[in-house]
């Protein structure tokens, strides 16, 4: 086996754990207080820094070079710089000055978007289809659902009165709502108690009803291809 092959078996381990560092947001979101006591401020960065760790871990090592500057490296310091600013609400709570809120949701937005592009790399090039590459696969329809949440939430900011919110939880944070809209949104249910209010909102919300679509499809014919490849393979 090729060293190449080498690594690609080996992070294939780390998939199951992407899963569930993808997971891990939407479960503890409803139980995150940042003015509530420090175990509900610390659920959300502590689950953040472990998406960030995860998908560092396994992103691929070869990916494409802009002019002098590696991909990987690149996207390592969006990690980073992802990974300290999440800690920001934990330390101030919903003091965090205006003026930062805006290149807070952005790096975070670039990180979640660095990191879908990691998931088509590592599925394009994946050679079989088992339970682990399955779980890559199921990830990256919930990172997307994440990734919607987060640009939704920077467009809020950026231009307020974007999305007509309706009736939010006590206690529910503009982040947690909108992400709830866009995994509506994906799954094309499309409740009606969240909508977009300006003609950005509403672009946006076609362009991620548009990614589910492919997604779904591109995944489907790209595995399919590849199983019935490591099928073949075997039966010769």
């Amino acid at each position: 086996m090729s060293e190449l092959k080498s690594r690609n078996r080996r992070r294939e381990i780390l998939f199951p754990w992407f899963l569930l560092a993808t997971l891990l947001p939407l479960l503890v979101m409803p139980f995150t207080n940042l003015e509530g006591n420090p175990m509900q401020r610390l659920l959300l960065p502590v689950t953040a820094l472990y998406l960030v760790i995860m998908a560092l871990r396994i992103a691929p090592q070869d990916a494409f070079r802009f002019g002098a500057f590696s991909f990987l490296s690149i996207y390592r310091a969006l990690g980073l710089l992802c990974a300290f600013v999440m800690w920001l609400p934990f330390i101030r709570g919903h003091h965090v000055p205006h003026q930062w809120h805006f290149p807070i949701l952005a790096a975070i937005s670039a990180f979640y978007l660095a990191t879908a592009v990691v998931i088509v790399l590592i599925l394009a090039r994946v050679d079989r289809v088992n339970e682990r590459v399955l779980c890559l696969g199921a990830a990256g329809y919930i990172h997307l659902g994440l990734t919607g949440g987060q640009l939704a939430t920077t467009l809020e900011v950026l231009s307020p009165g974007s999305f007509s919110l309706g009736s939010m939880l006590p206690g529910e944070e503009l982040v947690e709502r909108l992400n709830y809209f866009s995994f509506i949104t994906l799954g094309s249910l499309g409740y009606g108690d969240v909508l977009p209010k300006t003609a950005v909102a509403e672009s946006f919300t076609v362009m991620l009803s548009l990614s589910a679509t492919l997604y779904v499809t591109l995944m489907i014919g790209l595995l399919l291809s590849r199983y019935i490849a490591s099928e073949v393979e075997l039966g010769d």
